[in-house]
Protein backbone atom coordinates (compact mmCIF):
# COMPACT_ATOMS: atom_id res chain seq x y z
CA UNK A 1 0.00 0.00 0.00
CA UNK A 2 1.19 3.38 -1.03
CA UNK A 3 1.41 6.59 1.23
CA UNK A 4 -1.21 8.20 -0.98
CA UNK A 5 -3.50 4.83 -0.38
CA UNK A 6 -2.82 5.44 3.54
CA UNK A 7 -4.13 8.78 3.34
CA UNK A 8 -1.80 10.07 5.36
CA UNK A 9 2.49 11.17 5.22
CA UNK A 10 5.28 10.34 7.44
CA UNK A 11 7.18 13.22 8.37
CA UNK A 12 10.94 12.26 8.24
CA UNK A 13 13.60 13.92 10.19
CA UNK A 14 17.23 14.72 8.65
CA UNK A 15 20.24 12.64 10.20
CA UNK A 16 19.46 9.47 12.41
CA UNK A 17 16.53 7.32 11.65
CA UNK A 18 13.96 5.73 14.44
CA UNK A 19 15.32 3.15 16.71
CA UNK A 20 12.15 1.22 15.71
CA UNK A 21 9.17 0.44 13.14
CA UNK A 22 7.45 3.33 13.40
CA UNK A 23 7.47 6.92 11.86
CA UNK A 24 8.71 9.95 14.42
CA UNK A 25 5.39 11.80 13.24
CA UNK A 26 2.61 11.54 10.32
CA UNK A 27 0.26 14.22 8.55
CA UNK A 28 -3.21 13.73 8.44
CA UNK A 29 -6.11 15.51 7.70
CA UNK A 30 -4.53 18.61 8.70
CA UNK A 31 -3.48 17.00 12.31
CA UNK A 32 0.31 15.65 13.16
CA UNK A 33 0.84 13.06 14.98
CA UNK A 34 4.31 13.00 17.11
CA UNK A 35 5.37 9.30 18.35
CA UNK A 36 6.37 9.30 21.85
CA UNK A 37 9.58 11.28 22.42
CA UNK A 38 12.45 10.73 25.08
CA UNK A 39 15.04 12.89 26.63
CA UNK A 40 17.64 11.33 24.30
CA UNK A 41 20.43 13.91 22.03
CA UNK A 42 18.89 13.44 18.60
CA UNK A 43 23.00 13.25 17.61
CA UNK A 44 24.54 11.54 20.04
CA UNK A 45 21.65 9.04 21.36
CA UNK A 46 22.91 9.72 24.97
CA UNK A 47 20.28 10.53 27.77
CA UNK A 48 19.90 14.01 28.92
CA UNK A 49 18.97 14.99 32.30
CA UNK A 50 18.99 13.34 35.99
CA UNK A 51 16.08 14.59 36.99
CA UNK A 52 12.26 15.00 35.77
CA UNK A 53 12.70 18.56 34.80
CA UNK A 54 15.84 18.77 32.82
CA UNK A 55 14.53 15.62 30.93
CA UNK A 56 11.01 17.53 30.14
CA UNK A 57 13.08 20.57 28.33
CA UNK A 58 15.02 17.77 26.29
CA UNK A 59 11.85 16.02 25.76
CA UNK A 60 10.09 19.08 24.21
CA UNK A 61 13.18 19.96 22.02
CA UNK A 62 12.90 16.70 20.48
CA UNK A 63 8.85 17.36 19.92
CA UNK A 64 9.55 21.01 18.38
CA UNK A 65 12.42 18.88 16.25
CA UNK A 66 9.99 16.74 15.08
CA UNK A 67 7.17 19.48 14.59
CA UNK A 68 9.52 21.99 12.99
CA UNK A 69 9.88 18.71 10.42
CA UNK A 70 6.23 18.81 9.80
CA UNK A 71 6.36 22.38 9.28
CA UNK A 72 4.78 23.27 12.87
CA UNK A 73 6.05 24.41 16.17
CA UNK A 74 4.88 23.61 20.09
CA UNK A 75 2.28 26.68 19.67
CA UNK A 76 0.48 24.10 17.29
CA UNK A 77 0.14 21.32 19.62
CA UNK A 78 -3.40 20.93 20.79
CA UNK A 79 -2.58 17.77 23.02
CA UNK A 80 -0.47 16.16 24.87
CA UNK A 81 -0.05 13.07 26.69
CA UNK A 82 2.72 12.92 29.08
CA UNK A 83 3.90 9.56 30.53
CA UNK A 84 6.14 9.73 33.63
CA UNK A 85 8.04 6.97 35.01
CA UNK A 86 6.96 7.87 38.97
CA UNK A 87 3.46 10.02 39.20
CA UNK A 88 5.24 11.17 41.96
CA UNK A 89 7.14 13.74 39.91
CA UNK A 90 4.03 15.43 38.67
CA UNK A 91 4.20 18.95 40.04
CA UNK A 92 8.00 19.22 39.07
CA UNK A 93 6.91 17.85 35.58
CA UNK A 94 4.09 20.26 35.49
CA UNK A 95 6.00 23.16 36.75
CA UNK A 96 8.34 22.61 33.43
CA UNK A 97 5.77 21.62 30.98
CA UNK A 98 4.09 25.40 32.31
CA UNK A 99 7.54 27.25 31.42
CA UNK A 100 7.79 25.45 28.02
CA UNK A 101 4.10 26.02 26.54
CA UNK A 102 1.41 28.91 26.76
CA UNK A 103 -1.69 29.22 28.50
CA UNK A 104 -3.99 28.92 27.16
CA UNK A 105 -2.56 25.12 27.57
CA UNK A 106 -3.45 22.43 25.38
CA UNK A 107 -5.42 19.48 26.65
CA UNK A 108 -3.12 17.17 28.00
CA UNK A 109 -3.21 13.61 29.93
CA UNK A 110 -0.70 12.40 32.32
CA UNK A 111 -0.09 9.09 33.77
CA UNK A 112 2.44 6.88 35.53
CA UNK A 113 4.00 4.67 33.19
CA UNK A 114 6.64 1.62 33.08
CA UNK A 115 9.18 3.64 30.91
CA UNK A 116 12.78 1.98 30.37
CA UNK A 117 15.65 4.43 31.77
CA UNK A 118 13.57 7.26 31.48
CA UNK A 119 11.65 9.95 33.53
CA UNK A 120 9.47 11.33 31.11
CA UNK A 121 8.05 10.59 28.10
CA UNK A 122 5.59 12.40 25.85
CA UNK A 123 3.72 12.38 22.57
CA UNK A 124 1.42 15.46 20.93
CA UNK A 125 -1.42 16.05 18.25
CA UNK A 126 -0.77 19.11 16.64
CA UNK A 127 -3.18 21.33 13.97
CA UNK A 128 -0.53 21.72 10.78
CA UNK A 129 -0.23 25.29 10.28
CA UNK A 130 -1.22 25.40 6.42
CA UNK A 131 -5.02 23.97 7.56
CA UNK A 132 -6.04 26.71 9.65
Amino acid sequence: MSEGERGWTPVTLPGNAPVGAYSPAVKANGMIFVSGQVPRDPASGETIGTDVRQQTRQVFANVERVLAAAGASLDDIVSVTAYLASIEDWESFNQEYRSLLKAPYPSRTTVGAGLHGFLVEISVIAVAPSSR
